[in-house]
């Protein structure tokens, strides 16, 4: 392990990892802030899409500890006790996404089958309740970390998934995440929902299919080709999960408004050359007007001398 951990090229690609898995933290930091601050997206289905981006944040800041550990000086490795009292929200808030998406696919159904009842429900309640549910997965893995953690509280471990569920909940996990995920790719019937759900089956697909075939191969790879294949595969997967924020962006109408009236800043100059080709374009018109009017107005028709007999 200390060799590993003193490996420039190891430790190289665990800040590019982590370095390009938080740039979904900053696009998911973006659609929560306008979603609490734009009145646009306080309806029911975008407030659960802001809680999905807080999930989905939390997804990303996940890898931090590890991380910490691994490039600090020590051991490389902490009491499983206190992984599992710092990583408890941010792999469970991880977790979350899953079953939010279902949520999220059952309250647009219920939206276009049930309008009249949808209409005059309490919205404060219902939200309520749709998110309480929504963490069932979420406390299915607390009991499993409980499980795992009371079994010896401080066995040192490197805080990976793994060390908080243990390999078989590890597995559990694996396979609920892509039952859910088919289930709401089936009744995605929300354009939004619908995309969303391609993107985590690409992603969790490329995935595992690729970290299967790098396993059955890597006899013919050096370590330190298998330090860059795994580096790309990791990147990859992160920049996936990431294209959620530029989907919204797309495709909804509403996020779209919402985060540029929030971050004009942002829009600003990426919209400069626009307006200023249009002023140009205005007032090489202007001056064209301008020029024809005068010279209409300059014009005088020549005079006819007329015969009086």
């Amino acid at each position: 392990m200390s060799d590993t951990r003193s490996s420039p090229l190891v430790r190289t690609t665990w800040i590019i990892n982590t370095g390009v898995d938080q740039v979904g933290t900053v696009l998911f930091a973006f659609l929560i802030i306008a979603t609490i601050k734009q009145k646009r997206l306080h309806g029911t289905c975008h407030l659960l899409l802001g809680i999905y981006a807080v999930c989905s944040l939390l997804s990303k800041i996940q890898i931090l500890l590890p991380f910490a550990i691994f490039m600090l000086p020590g051991s490389g490795k902490i009491p499983s006790l206190y992984c599992a009292l710092i990583q408890i929200i941010p792999v469970g808030g991880c977790l979350n996404v899953f079953s939010l998406m279902l949520i999220i696919g059952i309250d647009r159904m219920l939206a276009i089958f049930t309008p009249i009842w949808y209409s005059t429900r309490s919205e404060k309640h219902y939200l309520k309740l749709m998110y309480i549910v929504s963490l069932s997965f979420p406390l299915l893995f607390l009991g499993f970390v409980i499980n795992t953690t009371i079994q010896d509280p401080f066995l040192n471990v490197q805080c990976f998934f793994a060390d908080l569920v243990g390999n078989d909940g590890q597995n559990i996990f694996q396979e609920a995440q892509v039952v859910l995920i088919a289930i709401v790719q089936r009744k995605a019937i929300y354009k939004t929902l619908s995309l969303i759900m391609g993107i985590q089956i690409v992603g969790y697909a490329f995935t595992s299919i690729a970290y299967n075939i790098k396993m059955r191969i890597s006899y013919k790879f050096t370590d330190e080709e298998l330090q860059y294949i795994t580096c790309a595969i990791n990147c990859i997967s992160s920049l996936s999960s990431s294209l959620e924020v530029p989907i919204l962006f797309v495709v909804s109408t509403e996020h779209r408004l919402a985060i540029k009236s929030e971050f004009r800043w942002l829009f600003r100059n990426s919209s400069s050359p626009t307006n200023i080709n249009k002023t140009n374009v205005q007032n090489i018109s202007q001056q064209l007007n301008t020029a024809l009017t005068k010279s209409v107005q300059k014009y005088q028709p020549p005079k006819i001398n007329t015969l009086v007999n």
